[in-house]
């Protein structure tokens, strides 16, 4: 495996699906602690995602092969590697490990306006999503990104905040994604916000891609 030398705009996305959808630990393995790191996500949502910009961009930051597997039981998708080099990497440039409690984007990350896109985008495009909802025979979009760190959820409004995307954010307690824990919603509403936040960011996962289309095909109705 190696382990990238710099700080990029393509470490800063793999960086933003750790903390979107990333684990990482050390666990007993035949006696002796080793380093485990996952990344998972849905099913049938992220299985392109993973399959054409994760896996892809993922071995050429790490130099590995990844098996990108589907499993049927938990209803996600994605590999785990298990690797101590790796995780001490992830650990000294400021990822947890263990539960993502109080993840936040590490400072080598907020040094420049293109690694907080990227950070941004990679985190999007794991744990954020794209809601349209209908109003007065129009499709009014809604993006927001959830998390149970409430230190992430004040990097995120400043981040959009500097971006000029204009953003709120709101609680809530129950949520079955998160074990039940409080969960903090960062939402930017409104249709010059959405045009500008796909511009700004330009997210990569599929899913995302094809909600954007649906909305602007609308538009054109």
């Amino acid at each position: 495996m190696q382990i990238p030398s710099n700080i990029s705009t393509e470490l800063a996305e793999e960086v933003g699906w750790h903390i979107g959808d990333g684990s990482m630990n050390f666990y007993k393995n035949r006696g002796k602690l080793k380093g485990l790191y996952q990344l998972r996500g849905h099913i049938e949502d992220d299985k392109e995602h993973y399959e054409k910009r994760i896996r892809p961009l993922f071995e050429k930051l790490f130099g590995v092969k990844l098996s990108i597997r589907d499993m049927p039981s938990t209803r996600v998708v994605g590999f785990q590697i298990w690797n101590n080099d790796l995780i001490n990497f992830k650990k000294n440039l400021g990822l947890p490990l263990g539960y993502k409690y109080k993840v936040e984007i590490p400072t080598a990350f907020l040094l420049k306006g293109s690694l907080k896109r990227a950070v941004i985008k990679g985190i999007f495009d794991t744990d954020g999503g794209i809601y349209l909802q209908r109003k007065n025979n129009k499709l009014y979009p809604r993006i927001y990104i959830t998390t149970i760190s409430l230190v992430l959820s004040e990097q995120l409004l400043r981040i959009f905040d500097e971006f000029s995307l204009r953003a709120t954010r709101y609680s809530q307690l129950y949520n079955k994604k998160f074990n039940r824990k409080r969960s903090y919603i960062v939402t930017i509403r409104g249709v010059d916000m959405f045009h500008k936040f796909m511009k700004e960011i330009s997210p990569k996962n599929p899913k995302h891609i094809k909600k954007y289309l649906d909305f602007l095909n609308s538009q054109n109705l």
